[in-house]
């Protein structure tokens, strides 16, 4: 079962709210609305659930009774969902015995106890051997996607979060076989992710990033012996720039200040005026200063 196939579900009774997980198909029994015009309207409400930022879809089942439903977006929502940061009341509780078994065992293979905590103590991860490079996706253990935008040094990447687009410095990166601790390792009770020893948020402004710096800091040195590496490190780059530019799966203004930062760096959009350029020696003023900061990092 996937997080975002979940159900969280309140049923508020004269004050006192109650917070269920629900498949879709035990939800619908729950509600148990019988016209199927107004089923229709209240699932089409549900769906709409799964747009970020969405808040919860109503029904009134009785005079006394409203229930309130929404997809389950990540595991960050379920957790402040058990926890009652979404109650109006102070007084609510999470029945376990109304929740779907499948929606039970999902908490389970995440760690998540029935407070909204992950305990780390009930699992086992289990270290993958994995090398991370540019364009690459994968999946963190905040049920969150990922892009490598650069490889640093082998383990430690600059990310962007491809839910919000915001950039970080993902220190000590390693993906895991994560599964419950005492049982052998399933396809159902396995999750694989990555997670990292540290990390420096960056916001989501990519032409404020110093990415040189952070480089400088923590990436692995490079070797620049004469002009040609010099230009093949620039093609390398603004290759690297132009693709993200064009990725669908990067949101707009994260693109447009990309776009930007090719221009204020290469003075062009076109790929042929920048290999003209480049050939003709225009952005050549870079190189006596790029090699002493190289040299001067080695020593």
């Amino acid at each position: 079962m996937d997080l975002k196939d979940m159900i969280l579900v309140t049923e508020n009774y004269k004050g006192t709210e109650k917070n269920m997980l629900m498949t879709l198909e035990d939800y619908k029994k729950f509600v148990s609305i019988e016209d199927m015009s107004e089923l229709a309207e209240h699932m089409l409400l549900l769906g709409r659930t799964l747009a970020q930022g969405e808040g919860f879809a109503e029904h009134y089942r009785a005079a006394n009774v409203t229930v309130f439903a929404k997809f389950c977006s990540d595991d960050v929502e379920l957790g402040r969902f058990l926890q009652g940061y979404y109650s109006d009341f102070q007084e609510f509780h999470f029945d376990k015995a109304a929740s779907s078994p499948e929606c039970i065992a999902k908490m389970k293979e995440i760690g998540m106890t029935d407070k909204g905590w992950i305990d780390d103590f009930i699992l086992h991860y289990e270290k993958r051997d994995r090398t991370f490079e540019r364009g690459q996706t994968f999946h963190n253990f905040n049920d969150h996607d990922y892009m490598v935008l650069e490889a640093l040094s082998p383990r430690n990447l600059v990310v962007m979060d491809m839910k919000s687009g915001s950039l970080t410095i993902a220190l000590g990166a390693t993906e895991y076989d994560r599964y419950p601790k005492g049982e052998k390792p399933t396809k159902d009770n396995t999750t694989i992710g990555v997670s990292w020893e540290h990390g420096i948020y960056l916001g989501s402004t990519l032409s404020q990033t110093n990415f040189k710096a952070y480089k400088a800091e923590y990436g692995t040195p490079e070797r620049m012996e004469n002009l040609y590496d010099y230009r093949a490190m620039l093609k390398r780059k603004y290759y690297f720039l132009e693709a993200l530019s064009k990725d669908d799966d990067i949101p707009d203004k994260i693109q447009n200040a990309i776009l930007s930062h090719i221009y204020a760096e290469y003075k062009t959009l076109e790929e042929d005026t920048f290999l003209d350029r480049l050939d003709d020696g225009k952005y050549d003023a870079g190189f006596e200063k790029e090699k002493e900061r190289l040299q001067e990092k080695s020593r």
